[in-house]
């Protein structure tokens, strides 16, 4: 996918293995969004555009938020989309000239930001229209910047009572399942693999036992835990059971995680935020190269719009800042 070396863009890979192992490099830009940019968000002054993958989950966990949080209209959105000749394209679309009509690759406002950048050229990223530069690539620091902003969905996904718990649960999401279906797609050897694939159905186990105990992973409140691991769960037959050799058992098959995930798929605007031939493409064209002809597999047949159970109508989803919730749909 190549990377940029001091502000120039090089052809050659740029994932970092060790023995075989795939290692993911921190983000540069991670810190948190500062009050002044939350501010500009409220005050709706078209200064700043989050700039996202359709097929990356670390993007979609942060349209999950700027979707049940109903911020469309705040945090104006643009796409990147194409062939990653150069990472990722940023094809023409309405919104595009408040960055600089001329940009066609992602990569080119990581250098434009810092022309002494070396790194990964990454989505999602949090743009400034006013300074030309990134202000956030980190997918965390940017859902709770967004889930600060006051709008008519007046809730948190990180209620402070719950923020140790959530924080935990990232973690174990992260480093057993998120990053781990990559780790076992990438590997470049049998035991890196196996240690790797090992870990994601260990997770997933943890996962199961947790939800046949509660409605979601904090008891009886979504947070954007929930939406982390949801970013996953709805590519993992698509895309991980399949090009990243994740084959063990398949989603469907576990009798709380897939109710669960489809519950989450069933709220209002979610479904509005996956795009599962932008998943596929995304994958099989993009991640791995152990798919040289670049065929795309058929995506699974699953029923991701079943009703949720009627006694879930009565589960509170949110912790409201004014007492209000999310409905399930009926």
């Amino acid at each position: 996918m190549g990377y940029i070396d001091n502000g120039k863009w090089q052809k050659h890979a740029d994932k970092k293995f060790n023995n075989g192992h795939f290692i993911r490099t921190d983000s540069q830009y991670s810190q948190p969004l500062p009050n002044a940019i939350i501010d500009s968000l409220n005050h709706n002054e078209d200064r700043y555009i989050l700039i996202i993958s359709e097929s990356c989950p670390w993007s979609h966990r942060v349209v999950l938020m700027r979707a049940l949080k109903g911020l469309q209209t705040r945090v104006p959105l643009l796409i990147a989309a194409g062939p990653r000749l150069e990472g990722y394209a940023l094809p023409d679309q309405a919104g595009k000239e408040k960055i600089d009509g001329k940009i066609t690759h992602i990569h080119e406002l990581y250098s434009k930001t810092d022309s002494t950048y070396s790194g990964r050229a990454t989505v999602p990223l949090l743009y400034d229209c006013f300074t030309q530069k990134i202000v956030c690539n980190q997918s965390t620091a940017l859902m709770r910047g967004l889930d600060k902003i006051t709008s008519e969905q007046d809730f948190t996904l990180y209620p402070t009572a719950l923020a140790a718990r959530i924080n935990s649960l990232n973690a174990r999401i992260y480093n057993g399942l998120s990053n781990a279906v990559y780790r076992a797609g990438l590997a470049r050897s049998q035991a890196a693999y196996r240690e790797a694939a090992d870990q994601v159905f260990a997770t997933l186990d943890y996962l199961e036992n947790l939800l046949g105990i509660n409605p979601f992973l904090c008891g009886n409140l979504l947070t954007e835990s929930d939406l982390q691991l949801f970013a996953t769960l709805v590519r993992f037959d698509a895309v991980y059971a399949t090009h990243f050799r994740c084959t063990r058992h398949r989603l469907v098959d576990y009798p709380f995680l897939f109710p669960y995930a489809r519950r989450i798929f069933n709220l209002p605007g979610v479904s509005d935020t996956v795009n599962f031939s932008a998943i596929l493409e995304g994958y099989y064209v993009n991640d791995g190269d152990h798919n040289p002809h670049k065929i795309i597999a058929d995506l699974p047949v699953t029923n991701w719009t079943g009703n949720s159970k009627k006694s879930d109508s009565d589960i509170p989803l949110v912790s409201a800042r004014n007492g209000r919730t999310i409905p399930l749909p009926p």
